[in-house]
């Protein structure tokens, strides 16, 4: 039973990213049917809006041009960096400093003012861990619950999220 649970995540990925395809599918159909059918015949063309190099090599050479520069960004920045500490140490390498408290934002207020106003509860808003949490002796009336449940959207089962 192990062995099936493994082989159909593993057809799961493969069909997510297209290695695999059900053939007459539509979701999960032939990757070769994605393209436009000209697209060979219209490379340069395609490229040319995709604003990308037509050989690989020039696009590989950009692309590492471009990391190499930002890499070599952080590295010059991070000794400057006040907040930041990195060092050899059992309990972890990289320490930072905690940031102080931000002013609540503008709109915080009203939010709390319309969650205490349509529910009678005056609502528990964390912005250190951006949460938001109802007094413990509060529980939802099922109008509520309908009204959530109406909300939510149904996602497609190939979601990972």
């Amino acid at each position: 039973m192990v062995y099936e649970v493994v082989a159909f995540q593993a057809l799961r990925d493969q069909l997510k990213c297209k290695e695999i395809w059900v053939v007459g599918a539509d979701k999960w159909c032939n990757p070769d049917e994605d393209l436009p059918q000209e697209f060979a015949e219209r490379r340069e063309e395609n490229y040319r809006e995709l604003r990308k190099p037509l050989d690989a090599a020039v696009f590989v050479d950009e692309l590492r041009e471009q990391m190499t520069t930002e890499l070599t960004l952080l590295n010059d920045g991070m000794p400057k960096l006040s907040w930041l500490d990195i060092a050899e140490r059992k309990s972890g390498a990289i320490r930072l400093t905690p940031a102080e408290a931000q002013p609540e934002p503008k709109n915080l207020r009203r939010v709390k003012n319309e969650v205490q106003r349509r529910w009678g509860v005056v609502p528990l808003i964390d912005m250190s861990r951006k949460r938001c949490c109802a007094p413990a002796a509060w529980t939802p009336s099922p109008p509520f619950l309908v009204a959530a449940a109406s909300r939510r959207r149904s996602w497609p089962s190939a979601c990972s999220w």
